[in-house]
């Protein structure tokens, strides 16, 4: 998987003055912003080439893009949503790529996992779900059948936690999907909507991710919550881990990289099921 994009068009105007009013992708976490732990973690799994929607405070955050990146100017940022956001930078894009919603802090093995998976895939959190803010996901046999804020709490399977990947095939029809809600005018949908109607034709599998250290920055506690307790709990296990190391590991214990997809995209320990037994993103809440 060699390219990404990266939805930070938004205002975020739920943390307030947290950030003085400005991108939340280049919030501070652990030294670094929100964005250049995303690219760095998407560099370690293969990407090499960055799509960056930019819309609220587009000249900060483009001025801390490097020549990986290729900005993606959505002008009506504040009249539209994440879905149209990803209209523009899917005609940009071409072949497989993954999506990420800037405001996510996970750990690096998220996104291996989803980078890892076959066709199309989404990182979800089979222990979060629970809120009317969380967009829900619903499975049947592990192929996603809906994704949606409104779901019931009695259909709902988990958390989508903002990690996805689309291979050439899934990319093109995922376009489709989003051109033709953006055709019939609906511009303010969130992007899983194009998500959701992909489903409905394509296999989009999900990958549990529940065993890891992750969450979504929307309100001033959720930032709070990411520096104090998440990033840590991120950093405390990736030192001195890398894929690499992972990868060497799986090897030494006879399993092949397939194994372990299998056993984590159905919700199994995964290697880090075993070191992180505990970690749930709802323990940081």
């Amino acid at each position: 998987m060699k390219q990404a994009i990266i939805l930070a068009a938004g205002k975020g105007a739920r943390l307030g003055g947290t950030h003085n009013g400005h991108a939340k992708c280049l919030v501070d976490i652990g030294g670094e912003t929100l964005i250049h732990r995303q690219m760095a973690i998407l560099s370690s799994v293969g990407v090499e080439r960055f799509y960056i929607v930019v819309g609220h405070e587009r000249e900060d955050v483009c001025s801390v893009l490097d020549d990986r990146c290729t900005p993606v100017v959505n002008a009506d940022f504040a009249e539209t949503n994440s879905l149209y956001s990803l209209w523009l930078a899917l005609k940009e894009v071409d072949g497989p790529f993954m999506l990420v919603n800037s405001d996510v802090l996970a750990h690096p093995e998220v996104y291996r996992r989803v980078a890892e998976s076959d066709g199309a895939a989404l990182a979800f959190d089979s222990t979060s779900g629970d809120e009317d803010e969380h967009m829900k996901v619903r499975f049947h046999r592990g192929r996603l059948r809906e994704i949606s804020k409104s779901l019931a709490a009695d259909a709902t399977d988990g958390e989508n936690v903002g990690i996805l990947r689309f291979d050439e095939i899934a990319a093109k029809e995922l376009f489709a999907a989003a051109d033709a809600i953006i055709s019939g005018g609906d511009v303010k949908c969130w992007a899983p909507a194009a998500v959701d109607r992909l489903a409905q034709a394509t296999v989009v599998r999900g990958v549990d991710i529940s065993d890891l250290p992750w969450t979504e920055i929307d309100f001033p506690e959720d930032l709070a919550n990411a520096r104090e307790k998440v990033w840590p709990a991120i950093a405390s296990c990736t030192c001195g881990d890398s894929v690499a190391n992972r990868n060497s590991q799986a090897g030494m214990n006879g399993q092949s990289n397939a194994a372990l997809r299998d056993q984590t995209s159905t919700g199994g320990p995964g290697l880090y099921g075993k070191l992180l037994p505990n970690v749930r993103r709802r323990a940081f809440g």
